[in-house]
C-alpha cells in the first residue's frame, strides 16, 4: 500500500493525523500536495470540492465522515473538462 493510502485508511479509522504520520514513519506526499493543490485552485479561481475536503480533513481537523457528507450534499452543477 502507498503511504497516501495508508494515511487515508488510518484517518478513516479515526486515527489522528499526527499519530498516523508517526506510525507511517515516512513522508506522505499527499499532505503537502493537498495544501499546494488548494492554493493553486484558489489562485486560479477553480472550484475543486474534493481537494477542499481533503485539505479540510488534513489541515483543519474535519472528520472524513463530515467531508464526505459535505461532498454528497453539495448542490450539483455543470462541470467542465
Amino acid at each position: 500500500q502507498s503511504r497516501n493510502r495508508r494515511l487515508g485508511l488510518a484517518l478513516g479509522r479515526g486515527v489522528a493525523l499526527e499519530t498516523a504520520l508517526a506510525e507511517i514513519q515516512q513522508v506522505v506526499e499527499g499532505v503537502q500536495s493537498s495544501r499546494e493543490a488548494r492554493l493553486l485552485a484558489q489562485r486560479q479561481g477553480i472550484d475543486m470540492p474534493i481537494v477542499e475536503q481533503v485539505h479540510a480533513v488534513l489541515h483543519e481537523g474535519r472528520s472524513p465522515r463530515e467531508a464526505v457528507r459535505q461532498l454528497l450534499e453539495r448542490q450539483q452543477k455543470a462541470e467542465f473538462v
